[in-house]
């Protein structure tokens, strides 16, 4: 029997009660007021001490030879960012608002939507949950969306939420069997939606060098992608102001079986990783790592 979280959790910054808080304010403030709901909401954040000095740690690496007390406001941004993020998916979810969208790569988006069957890869950027419902709203395809936990199990619950139809959303607390239906998901043709920046838990990793310092990445995308024989494609959705996003959709990974996988594997790395820096470095305000994503920065 799971042994549940005492109440007094729900008041952890990543707990629930503080998602709550910031849902009450987006249905309740009129729209002139939102920029001071979402002002405190990011200051409530920055005083996080946990994720600051985590953000500030990976902003060092972004940027070297930045300074702590830049990174320190920098951070600011990034919590900003992040509690605009969480509006526009709870103001599309309760009052199906749609921001405004753009998008780069849209002949690779496209293309992914006409396949049949593909693995789309993010990042914990800009609105992964918004981009994922919008694209089951317009998209014909089914897909399914892969998150990585909540450890509690109230705020695993707020953010999956109503979700759309053709939209499902699986938590991977279960390896083995979730990539079993993942693969026969994959083969019926549809779509799986997978972050591939960190490895959370005890999940499998590959070895990866991100802004030339050694990591991890997770490793089931890829090795899915090899069962499959379907292609990866890099999939980026950034914040560009007040309810307007923009979709990305890069060049996608092409994973050719041969007698040497760890080679393989290595390869389709290198274009993930390559992306992934491509779209960091430009939009670093949007990454939300909150743990020193390097592990010698954990140390």
């Amino acid at each position: 029997m799971t042994q549940q979280p005492a109440w007094w959790h729900r008041f952890h910054a990543r707990g629930v009660f503080w998602r709550q808080v910031l849902r009450f304010a987006i249905l309740n403030t009129p729209p002139w007021l939102e920029p001071i709901a979402m002002a405190s909401w990011s200051l409530f954040f920055l005083m996080w001490g946990t994720a600051r000095r985590g953000v500030m740690r990976n902003l060092a690496v972004i940027k070297p030879g930045s300074f702590a007390l830049v990174n320190f406001f920098r951070c600011y941004r990034v919590f900003w960012n992040y509690a605009w993020t969480i509006a526009d998916n709870v103001r599309f979810k309760e009052l199906r608002t749609i921001p405004d969208w753009e998008f780069t790569g849209w002949k690779y988006f496209e293309e992914m939507q006409e396949r049949d069957g593909a693995i789309l890869l993010t990042a914990h950027m800009g609105s992964y949950d918004l981009g994922a419902h919008l694209f089951s709203e317009t998209s014909s395809r089914r897909i399914v969306m892969v998150r990585a936990p909540e450890t509690d199990p109230e705020t695993r619950a707020f953010e999956q939420g109503r979700a759309a139809e053709g939209l499902r959303i699986e938590f991977n607390t279960r390896s083995t069997d979730l990539a079993i239906d993942l693969l026969s998901i994959i083969r019926d043709g549809n779509i799986v939606a997978i972050q591939g920046d960190r490895v959370t838990g005890e999940i499998g990793f590959l070895p990866a060098t991100v802004f030339g310092r050694p990591t991890r990445v997770p490793a089931g995308p890829f090795a899915l992608a090899l069962a499959a024989r379907v292609p990866i494609y890099p999939v980026f959705v950034v914040r560009l102001g007040r309810r307007r996003y923009r979709l990305m959709t890069a060049r996608p990974i092409e994973l050719v079986r041969s007698q040497d996988r760890d080679d393989d594997f290595r390869r389709a790395v290198e274009q993930w990783v390559g992306e992934l820096e491509h779209v960091i470095r430009d939009r670093w305000s949007q990454w939300f790592t909150f743990e020193p994503y390097w592990p010698e920065l954990a140390a």
